[in-house]
């Protein structure tokens, strides 16, 4: 296995994933200061989500018209662009809150086509035999970039501004295109041959009829479906509500619950990077195990009254995530052709926001009016059932890609 372009797709994802999160909180602190209305703050991330429904959408017929390659090339370059515009006329695009508005669907549609390219990478680049390492790289670089970003960006904002911290995500994005740029000369051998007769219904449609057609495919995306919809027992406003009527405790123990839990998936990254071999070897165990210690831990932390141990649990859980979600993401790549891989991950990633959205509305139906203990054991409720859905797996486990 040639390290290099592995190793250049890192660095390139992982400054992606910083830019994000800068790009998030700038924009969203910039447009609140402006309006002082959280509704029209809410607008951002609410575009975002619709320009990402709509990108996974039309990405199958975008797929037909350009190879795989050139769109890894151009697409991160696109966005770059975008934002580049966005910094060297701030004034006149933020002027009208609207023109921002606008300019942000744009580049959240373009970072809706990006999602399933970049993907789809790791399988093109690794040997099967060290997709949970180069997974579980991915997953603790990224991670760290996310805590470094949501730990810097605040201060950054607030002692230097918002157009220099723009700056600042803008060099990160022209990085990542650089190095996104060298990983696509190691892909272009793997491309796909669209079928020229299918219609674009047909085209469409085949990611979905690949995720339903391949009994893996099927059961591990229920799996993320469940677990995506007790994952939004997790947003911010549950979180802090379980804080202050669970923990009895103000606002800085939410920053605490956040610090644990993130500091928890970067041991989780770690632990999988050790055991790679062994969860390589063991991935429906390592799935299940992982769902029921996680499930557990939700339960315990949902019931529990006492602020330490709701921190050491948070911890906990970090580990038992990172290895059911990098078992999960490999059994989900050893079981399909790389060149499908973008149109199934489309598909997913479609059902997951749709599921995601409607679950979020319900948890917060359930903190307002039953209790937000409920919402915790509602989510370990569905994460045990996942883990038990994982066992189904157990006849699949004798094909060659789980032995």
């Amino acid at each position: 296995m040639n390290k290099v372009p592995f190793y250049s797709f890192l660095v390139g994802k992982t400054s992606l994933a910083l830019a994000e999160v800068i790009y998030i909180m700038v924009i969203t602190t910039f447009i609140y200061q402006k309006t002082a209305s959280a509704l029209i703050a809410s607008l951002f991330p609410l575009l975002q989500a619709m320009a990402n429904l709509v990108a996974g959408l039309v990405f199958p017929l975008v797929l037909r018209k350009l190879p795989f390659s050139k769109l890894l090339r151009s697409l991160p370059c696109i966005r770059a662009i975008l934002l580049t515009l966005l910094l060297v006329s701030f004034e006149h695009i933020t002027g009208n809150i609207y023109v921002l508005l606008i300019h942000v669907l744009i580049i959240s549609f373009i970072g809706g086509l990006e999602k399933p390219i970049l993907n789809s990478i790791i399988p093109k680049l690794v040997a099967k035999d060290h997709l949970v390492k180069a997974n579980s790289s991915i997953s603790v670089t990224t991670q760290s970039a996310q805590i470094a970003g949501y730990s810097f960006t605040g201060f950054a904002v607030i002692h230097w501004g918002h157009h220099p911290t723009l700056f600042f995500n803008a060099v990160l994005l022209w990085m990542a295109v650089l190095c996104i740029f060298h990983t696509s000369k190691y892909t272009a051998q793997e491309e796909g041959i669209a079928q020229v007769n299918q219609s674009k219904w047909e085209l469409i449609k085949e990611g979905w009829a690949l995720l339903w057609h391949n009994q893996t495919l099927r059961m591990v995306t229920l799996m993320d479906v469940i677990e995506g919809a007790a994952g939004s027992i997790w947003i911010g406003a549950i979180t802090l509500v379980y804080v202050k009527e669970a923990l009895n405790r103000g606002e800085q123990w939410w920053g605490f619950v956040n610090a644990s839990y993130s500091i928890g998936s970067i041991i989780g990254g770690l632990l999988t990077l050790l055991l790679a071999n062994l969860i390589q070897r063991h991935l429906i165990v390592s799935m299940a195990v992982g769902s029921l210690l996680f499930s557990l831990f939700t339960l315990i932390y949902g019931l529990t009254s006492v602020p330490i141990l709701a921190l050491f649990l948070c911890v906990a859980m970090g580990p038992a995530y990172q290895i059911r979600d990098v078992a999960q993401q490999t059994a989900f790549q050893l079981n399909i052709e790389s060149q499908h891989l973008p149109k199934v991950y489309t598909s997913q990633g479609i059902l997951l926001s749709i599921v995601t959205g409607f679950s979020i509305l319900l948890m917060g139906f359930i903190a307002d009016y039953i209790g937000v203990r409920a919402v915790y054991i509602l989510g370990s409720i569905l994460i045990f059932i996942s883990a038990i859905l994982s066992l189904s797996l157990v006849q699949a486990g004798k094909r060659k890609v789980f032995k």
